[in-house]
């Protein structure tokens, strides 16, 4: 938009002058024809300079909306105008100089009345409008500069003294001058015009500009305290209005306060501004209203017509609604303005006039602001169709009256029309194009974009104040700024064209001259530079919203506009370069190779006048290749002299190139004969290389070939070394088997290339390549290690004069990415489709070679699925290893494991071993244990991994050992693995292995089922009257309370396969818990020496154990627990002589009910010293009642009759027990035999008797409570209807 007048498009804001704030301006632009004669606001006192004037203005100056006035648009605009800074300012004339008699034509006569106007009117003879001009850019700069919407004053108030004469004589000059620059505008409402001080009359300028005065004081009221009066005084005197249009700024006023009294005091004047041009709106529609053409000042022939007229007062109308920000009113004024343009002025002027050009201008503008005005209203696609619909207007116009679009002028115009809608769009920085704000769901997008956002809109949604019924093309909607710059480019490169053609002897009235320099000036215009500004705005735009393939394209135009004009600026030929490298790459990945094949010839050129030797390398390697490129006539292709007599390049080009990334000519393969193989045993692969050059391309020699391989294969180096000619044959079949042998580099030897390393296999065989030829290289090589072998690299070597260059070709896809061009991932356009030589029938790559060297070759497809992986399989091992353990059946935890191992050589020769242990399944929290070979008696701890065995030979009988280490403390399912390592003694270099593995699962050696019950003290119970005799003493401390009895029965079982002897026991206590003052715990060990437990497989086996335990407080009737553990110490029943194991049986905590009454039922054995023994019916049941409180009970005691038995004894009674005391009942039972009758089985007790009932209660009688029976004794227990007593029946 620079080729129009700035104030032509200018966006609009109020103006607001503040006069006597700061420093004034130093430099201001001269006004033609709006200086002379106008009116001077000038003010004799100083400006305010002081720090918070300073300030201030600083705070205005932010809020200053003359730039960026899209950014935020009317929300911003509403509190911030436009406004200038000035010391003495003068107001435009409003009439123009009466004319003189030089300025009348000869022969006329000066009118007695004369009627001046604006000095920028058509009406005015020095007008550069006189006498038919529409309106300039002049009106606009008044408007813009130099009338303001407010005039404000700055002052500041006298405070420096307090006496009152002093500061009256000064308010009186402040007065004066506030009343001198007032009377230049209109008043205030409810006010009146007053003179200055001292009675002098002057005129008025009679713009209707407000006005407003701001006083600023250095010092507070404090200090100056007549500061309200005077400021009362000053107010009336001037007739202003508080906080209207007088305002005051305190003195020590913070950063803050002065920031907000600016905001505040734009938005108070700011409703003045917009009453300002309304009231210059009204003015302008009653003039058009009035239908008459004002009298001009010299009357002319080529007067301005009515329609005219009109179109100059809508053009106003729309201007002064622009400034009120109300664009919808600007729109309908600036159509009916462009509506009169197209049937009034372009009909009745003469075509290519001033004035045909000045109407030209002012259609353009009119259409510029109209966009801008819905662009404002963010409706895109009614600014977009009046933008195409004046293209139309104009073209029809141009074609009608003019000079045609076939000019260079046209196409000048039609670059700076779409160049001026891009800039719209980019200074409007309307949400729907910005690039980092997320798009509407609604609006149209390109695909996801980065990290799964989606990029921004391409063009603008249509309103949806539109009809769902119109049709709505492509070409209403309006496009980001991207697409309007790319046609402006091309529109320039048309001009370019049409310039080009202009011949020295054609006329300039020939040719269409809007905007633009005449035919000689406009051969010589560098056209190419503006084509570049163009694109590379369009590449910005386009790359910002992740449109890549036209990115590219502008990218190869502007690469080829530098390489037009490299010439004239060398530095070019490497900025076009670049473009084209990155161009390149995306074309290359996406199969465009029509359009690549040009790039790549560009690159030549560049590259050879850059010096970029490595470009020019890469893109003749590529173009080279016959089934992608064309060949050039008369071009060498010859890589190695690619650079031949290029002085560009000083420094000689190291080149690494991955054949993924480039369209190379040169392909290949490998291929394994078999794709399993055992190691030790030699394999048989091919290397295929393929050339695809063009037919008049030189043979190509490689200096080496380096196969890179992955698993236990060793890098192959080929070294070349030319051969003799051989016939012209396209398939060759060179044999190098056993040709390739080791070689080492010593430390001070060079290396013969960057690629070389310093172990590999080498071979001299011949590496040259003619077009359209197929050689195939087949190596066999002896496997020594198993694993998997993979060829991965063939990289071949190129050593010249001009370069050297290593180019890698990706035998296995598996390490190459998706950016290579022969990618199947690759989203190519157009993927390569040539026919090799070394693939299969069906297109795959499975192809091995067969026939001799020299003779007729026929290929045979493989079966593998990738003929280029190879599985080197284990030698078979011949080595017979056994192992077992000692014990049949499960292992227990803490015991001993012994392994015996047997290794057997059944090979055909000597083999040297050496065994390998490991344990599987150990448990985590146990580590590992330490392991002891035993060989023909001698234990020998291992130290190492590997435990050797020495020479095995075939013959010798199995050699044997034995393999010992502990169990884990817990059950695990654990595994042994033992691995022989061996290898023959004929060949060392291959190792061999045979794996065993024994199961040795870890169980718990018991199971365990606890019974903890109460039993009955043999020893009396302290007497209560006589408590010192019955104490006793534990650990130091006095023990005063009850001794009870408790029986803890453990049953033991065994859990494997095999009897345990359990040769000791330990009961040991660990923790004795009491609510009271403590209780002590003893076990009271068994009268009978302790015996060997033999615990039968499966068959649970009791292990008693008594406790007594006594509180140390007879008060303390709290419960108790006791903590113990089981330490059984034991061996297996099957090897006597092994040392015992210790284990460790965790017992739940046993639980003491606190001491209340209890009732015990013991089953009395006789002794065998009676003189008469009882009957073998007869039974013995002793009755306890214990009474382990304070409180004396009694206790109603009664034995029911049951027909299983009789009973001797109390058959009712009263029990009295005094405290801490105890009473014993005896009963005989004498049992009745029942014949025939099932007996009926405790749980775990054996065979041969019978249980039998016997019901006593015991009530308590003062609680009314019944006790409950609980056994004291062996042969007492508790069923589901009570207590219980064993009988053992009598046969």
């Amino acid at each position: 938009m620079d080729a129009y007048p700035v104030e032509f498009l200018t966006h609009e804001t109020p103006l607001l002058v503040l006069s006597g704030l700061g420093e004034p301006e130093t430099e201001t632009p001269t006004y033609p024809l709006l200086e002379d004669g106008g009116f001077k606001a000038s003010s004799e006192l100083p400006p305010v300079t002081t720090s918070a004037g300073v300030q201030l203005l600083e705070y205005f100056q932010r809020l200053d909306a003359s730039s960026g006035v899209w950014a935020g648009r009317a929300e911003r605009l509403a509190k911030s105008p436009a406004f200038r800074i000035r010391a003495n300012y003068t107001l435009p004339p409003r009439k123009a100089a009466p004319p003189t008699s030089g300025d009348l034509a000869p022969g006329a006569e000066i009118p007695p009345t004369r009627a001046l106007h604006s000095p920028i009117s058509p009406l005015s003879p020095d007008s550069p409008l006189y006498p038919d001009g529409v309106i300039s850019n002049l009106w606009l700069r008044k408007h813009q500069l130099l009338l303001p919407s407010v005039f404000v004053c700055f002052h500041e108030l006298y405070t420096e003294s307090n006496d009152g004469n002093i500061q009256s004589l000064r308010d009186n000059e402040l007065i004066a001058s506030i009343n001198a620059a007032k009377k230049h505008f209109s008043p205030t409402a409810g006010s009146t015009i007053s003179t200055s001080i001292g009675g002098d009359e002057t005129r008025s300028s009679g713009y209707r500009s407000k006005f407003a005065v701001v006083l600023m004081s250095d010092k507070s009221i404090l200090s100056s305290p007549r500061i309200d009066d005077r400021l009362g005084y000053i107010k009336r005197s001037t007739n202003l209005i508080a906080n209207a249009t007088f305002f005051f700024v305190p003195a020590n006023s913070s950063a803050v306060e002065l920031q907000q009294f600016a905001l505040n005091f734009l938005s108070t004047l700011y409703p003045l501004a917009i009453e300002y041009y309304r009231d210059l709106s009204k003015h302008s529609r009653r003039k058009r209203n009035k239908g008459s053409v004002p009298p001009p000042t010299i009357p002319s022939s080529r007067a301005l017509s009515q329609q005219a007229w009109n179109l100059r007062y809508e053009f106003k109308l729309g201007i002064f609604a622009e400034f009120r920000q109300e664009m919808d009113t600007a729109v309908r004024n600036y159509e009916t303005a462009y509506e009169k343009l197209l049937t009034e002025v372009f009909e009745t002027t003469t075509s290519w006039s001033d004035r045909w050009t000045q109407a030209r201008l002012l259609a353009d503008i009119t259409i510029l602001r109209l966009i801008r005005c819905h662009l404002w209203g963010e409706q895109y696609t009614a600014a977009k169709r009046r933008w195409s619909a004046h293209v139309a207007h104009m073209t029809n116009m141009l074609d009608r009256k003019g000079r045609g679009t076939e000019t260079y002028g046209f196409a000048a115009w039609m670059s700076r029309w779409n160049k001026c809608l891009g800039e719209l769009i980019q200074s409007g920085n309307f949400p729907v194009f910005n690039v980092s704000v997320p798009a509407s769901p609604r609006a149209p997008m390109l695909g996801v974009g980065i990290d799964g956002m989606e990029p921004p809109v391409i063009y603008a949604p249509p309103e949806k104040q539109i009809s769902v019924s119109e049709r709505i093309g492509p070409q209403d909607l309006l496009h980001h700024a991207g697409f309007y710059y790319l046609k402006a480019a091309e529109f320039m490169s048309v001009r370019a064209r049409r310039a080009k053609r202009i011949s020295i002897s054609d006329s300039a009235d020939s040719y269409d001259l809007y905007l633009c320099p005449p035919p000689q000036e406009e051969s010589a215009t560098d056209h190419n530079s503006s084509q570049l500004s163009l694109l590379s705005l369009a590449r910005r735009e386009f790359d910002s919203r992740h449109q890549k393939r036209m990115v590219d394209s502008i990218a190869l135009q502007i690469a080829k506009l530098k390489i037009a004009k490299a010439p004239q600026d060398q530095n070019l030929w490497g900025e076009a370069l670049k473009d084209l490298r990155s161009v390149a790459r995306i074309y290359r990945k996406e199969g465009w190779w029509d359009v690549l094949e040009d790039v790549l010839w560009n690159i030549v050129q560049c590259g050879r006048n850059a010096g970029e030797g490595g470009s020019v390398v890469i893109a003749e390697l590529e173009l080279m290749c016959s089934s992608v490129f064309k060949e050039r006539r008369g071009w060498r292709y010859d890589l190695s002299r690619s650079l031949e007599g290029v002085e560009t390049v000083k420094v000689k080009p190291t080149l690494v190139v991955r054949g993924g990334d480039v369209v190379s000519f040169l392909t290949a393969s490998y291929s394994f004969e078999t794709p399993n193989v055992h190691a030790g045993d030699s394999i048989t692969s091919q290397l295929v290389i393929s050339s695809d050059a063009h037919a008049s391309a030189a043979p190509i020699a490689f200096s080496e070939l380096k196969i890179s391989y992955e698993g236990n294969l060793r890098t192959i180096l080929l070294r070349h070394t030319p051969s003799p000619p051989r016939p012209n044959s396209k398939l060759n079949k060179i044999n190098l088997k056993g040709k390739v042998q080791e070689q080492n580099h010593s430390l001070d030897e060079p290396l013969p290339s960057p690629t070389s390393i310093k172990s590999f296999l080498v071979a001299n065989t011949d590496l040259s390549l003619a077009p359209g030829e197929t050689r195939i290289y087949e190596f066999s090589s002896i496997l020594r290690e198993a694993g998997d072998a993979k060829a991965i690299c063939a990289t071949f070597v190129m050593y010249t004069e001009g370069f050297e260059l290593d180019y890698m070709v990706m035998l296995d896809t598996e390490y190459d990415d998706d950016d290579r061009v022969d990618a199947p991932s690759t989203r190519s356009v157009h993927q390569i489709t040539r026919k090799l030589i070394h693939t299969a029938p069906n297109g795959g790559t499975g192809v091995w070679w067969v026939g001799e060297e020299g003779g007729p070759l026929k290929k045979k497809p493989l079966r593998a699925k990738e003929p280029g992986t190879l599985t080197i399989m284990p030698r078979p091992p011949k080595m017979e290893v056994t192992a077992r353990s000692t014990v049949e059946g499960e292992l227990y935890v803490n015991e001993i494991v012994n392994i015996e191992l047997a290794v057997e050589n059944g090979e055909e020769e000597d083999a040297i071993v050496d065994i390998g242990l490991r344990i599987l399944g150990w448990p985590v929290d146990d580590d590992l244990p330490s392991i002891t070979w035993i060989s023909d008696g001698v234990e020998e701890p291992a130290t190492a991994s590997l435990h050797p065995l020495g020479k095995l030979s075939p013959s010798a009988p199995p050699t044997k050992c034995t393999i010992c280490f502990p169990s884990p403390s817990i059950p695990a399912d654990c595994a042994i693995e033992i691995t022989a390592h061996y290898h023959l003694v004929s060949d060392p270099d291959t190792p061999i292995h045979k794996s065993v593995m024994a199961e040795i699962p870890i169980v718990n050696p018991f199971s365990t089922a606890f019974d903890f019950s109460p039993r009955v003290h043999p020893d009396p119970w302290p007497d209560y009257f006589s408590l010192e005799e019955g104490t006793g003493w534990e650990n130091g401390k006095r023990v005063l309370g009850i001794i009870q009895r408790w029986c803890l029965t453990v049953t033991l079982s065994t859990t494997g396969g095999g009897a345990v002897v359990v040769e000791n026991w330990e009961l040991p206590i660990h923790a004795v818990e009491s609510g009271g003052e403590g209780a002590v715990c003893r076990v009271i060990p068994d009268e009978n020496p302790k015996e060997s437990l033999l615990l039968p497989q499966a068959k649970p086996t009791p292990l008693p154990f008594t406790l007594d335990i006594q509180k140390r407080s007879l008060e303390d009737r709290s419960a108790a627990s006791i903590d113990v553990t089981l330490i059984l110490q034991w061996r297996r029943d099957s090897l006597p002589s092994t040392p015992l194991n210790t284990t460790i049986l965790p017992v739940p905590r046993l639980p003491v009910p606190p001491s209340e009454p209890r009732v015990l039922a013991a089953l009395i054995h006789p002794s065998p010293t009676l003189t008469q023994p009882l009957l073998p019916n007869v039974l013995i049941v002793r009755y306890t009642l214990e009474n382990p409180t304070n409180y004396f009970l009694t206790f109603n005691v009664l034995m029911e009759a049951n027909e299983a038995f009789a009973f001797s004894g109390p058959k009712q009674i009263l029990v009295q027990l005094l405290p801490s005391s105890r009473a014993e009942i005896e009963y005989r039972l004498f049992v009745f035999p029942v014949l025939g009758e099932k007996n009926v089985r405790f749980e775990q007790e054996e065979e041969g008797g019978r249980w039998i009932k016997p019901g006593l209660r015991v009530v308590d009688r003062y609680f009314n409570k019944m006790l409950r029976v609980s056994p004291g004794s062996e042969g007492v227990g508790v069923g589901k209807a009570g207590l219980v007593v064993w009988f053992k029946e009598v046969e």
